[in-house]
Parts: C-alpha cells; sequence; structure tokens
C-alpha cells in the first residue's frame, strides 16, 4: 500500500511537467504573406520604387537637355544628391517598416506562447516533426490588431 501511494504521489508530482511540454511551430514565411501589414507596406515601397524610377527618367531628360556643358554638370550633380538623399531615406524607410513587422511578428508569437501553453516555439524550417502548427492562429492575431 505504501510503494502504491508513493507511486500515485511521483505520478502526480510529474503530470504538470508532462503536460507543459507542448511544441509548436511557425512557417515565418506563410506569416508573413498572410500579415495584411506586410501587403500595405509593400505596395507603399512598391509606389515609392516607381516614384524613383520616374524621377530619375525626368532628371536624366533634363540632363540631356542642358546646351552647355557647364549646366549638364550642375544638373547632374543636382540630381545625384537628390537621388542619392531619396534612397537613403526610402532605405532607412524599409529598415523601420521591416523592424515593426519583425515586432509585430514576435509578440503575437510570444503572446501565442503563453496563451497555448507552449513549452517550445520554433520555426517550422527549423523542425521536421512533433510540433503543432500555430502559424494560422498567429496570423488571425496579427490581422485582428493591425492598423
Amino acid at each position: 500500500m505504501k510503494k502504491l501511494l508513493t507511486l500515485i504521489a511521483l505520478l502526480a508530482m510529474c503530470s504538470p511537467v508532462l503536460a507543459a511540454d507542448k511544441y509548436a511551430s511557425v512557417d515565418i514565411d506563410k506569416v508573413l504573406k498572410g500579415y495584411k501589414k506586410t501587403d500595405a507596406i509593400n505596395k507603399t515601397f512598391q509606389q515609392r520604387d516607381a516614384d524613383i524610377r520616374v524621377f530619375i527618367v525626368e532628371a536624366q531628360k533634363k540632363v540631356v537637355g542642358a546646351t552647355t556643358d557647364a549646366e549638364r554638370k550642375k544638373l547632374e550633380d543636382k540630381y545625384a544628391k537628390e537621388l542619392k538623399s531619396k534612397m537613403d531615406k526610402l532605405q532607412k524607410d524599409k529598415i523601420t517598416a521591416l523592424q515593426s513587422i519583425e515586432n509585430d511578428v514576435r509578440k503575437a508569437i510570444e503572446a501565442e506562447g503563453k496563451k497555448g501553453v507552449y513549452a517550445l516555439i520554433l520555426t517550422s524550417n527549423t523542425t521536421l516533426y512533433g510540433t503543432v502548427d500555430i502559424s494560422d492562429s498567429i496570423i488571425k492575431t496579427l490581422n485582428a490588431t493591425a492598423k
């Protein structure tokens, strides 16, 4: 009888540990494709890229239309500076937007981990078997909180 009680007590102590060992995986590519904010940001930057291409074409026309070498050189310098400024701002804005998306995804994964009582959440490309895919849940959470 004493052995049975000891065995029951050991099982009772071990069962919470075993129950908490739930593992999940997230397909980051799927999450990014399903996140509405990613699509909106991509469209914004595609438009800004197109605007820069239009700027380049117009600048080239003005440089070609210059009547003197001095005027041409002055226009080339002016437009080169403007282009560099536009490209630097675009690059900085892209980095900021990507960091924002990364933070959103990270927060959603952490929230899902706490909500689902997962012991470990991995990216799907690091797991082959034994995890629950929570990508759809992450997408739903992200899109629900998207602005």
